[in-house]
Formats: C-alpha cells, sequence, structure tokens
C-alpha cells in the first residue's frame, strides 16, 4: 500500500554502527526507543449530536469526510542480533492492514468501530494492531486540516 509508511520516525540513543555501539554511559540497560509510522487515510461518517445548536446538529448528521493521519508507535528494545526494535517492513505491512479497513470508507459501517470519533478511531486502531505489534504505546489520530488530534496511551506490554 502506497499510502502506508510515509512518515516514520525513531526516538532513543544511538546503539547502532558508528554511534558507540551499546556504550551509552551506562544507561543502555535503561534504554527504550520509539519507533513511529504514520499513515493518511480519507474516510466519511455521520456523527449524532445532541449537545449542539441545530445547526450544527444537521451538518453532523449529514455523510461528511476528513483527511486523517494516524501515527503509531512501537516502545522497546532492540532485539538480538538484528538491532531492531521492530522490523519496519512489519510495522508497514501491519498499518497496511488497518488503513485498507479505513480508507476510503463509510467509517458508520466498519464493524468494531463505533461511533467514529477520533477517540474510537484512537482505539480500534489499537485493538485491531496490538496482536501484531508487540511494544504498541501510542496510537494519536490527527485532522491536520481542523488541527485536532486525539493519542491512546497504554505503553509497552
Amino acid at each position: 500500500m502506497s499510502r502506508v509508511g510515509l512518515i516514520g520516525g525513531l526516538k532513543g540513543m544511538g546503539m547502532g554502527r558508528g554511534s558507540g555501539g551499546n556504550d551509552m554511559n551506562g544507561s543502555a540497560d535503561r534504554a527504550q526507543f520509539t519507533l513511529s509510522r504514520s499513515f493518511v487515510f480519507e474516510a466519511a461518517h455521520t456523527l449524532a449530536r445532541r449537545d449542539i445548536d441545530p445547526p450544527s446538529i444537521d451538518a453532523s448528521r449529514r455523510i461528511h469526510g476528513h483527511s486523517y493521519r494516524a501515527t503509531v508507535e512501537v516502545t522497546g528494545k532492540p532485539q538480538g542480533e538484528t538491532g531492531m526494535v521492530l522490523d519496519l517492513a512489519v510495522f508497514d505491512a501491519a498499518l497496511a492492514q488497518v488503513c485498507e479497513r479505513l480508507d476510503h470508507r463509510l467509517l458508520d459501517d466498519v464493524a468494531g468501530l463505533g461511533p467514529a470519533t477520533l477517540e474510537n478511531l484512537c482505539s480500534f486502531i489499537w485493538r485491531t494492531l496490538a496482536p501484531r505489534l508487540v511494544g504498541l504505546s501510542r496510537v494519536t489520530v490527527s485532522r491536520d486540516a481542523r488541527g485536532d488530534a486525539c493519542s491512546l496511551v497504554i505503553g509497552p506490554a
């Protein structure tokens, strides 16, 4: 899937070749790395709103769409001979599967999502990815055009 893995990052202390290996002034045992990957999806939904004025209620009830960005973080220590917290190919494959379930969909019809709020999108992505991504630590869903975002932070298993 071409839209998965467009944005990635790595936070932590250098442990690879050319960075001093595992010598981090005695802090190697405590070091945690956080890998992040993002994917973008376009989706439509409706949202029943009872707590706001009538014009906004009507607008929310109509089918409307957003451009979403989901950023997923995995935290842990580099493993064995690979020296990786998680192989990025495995990360991308997991994200591609969840993106396929959301991209260009009517979110109201996505089984297990519930009302298409940012909170529910974070929870849905978490539940979908947790069995495949050891160390899943954060899921953030944002609507960049509106400047809003929601994060679900549980921490690595």
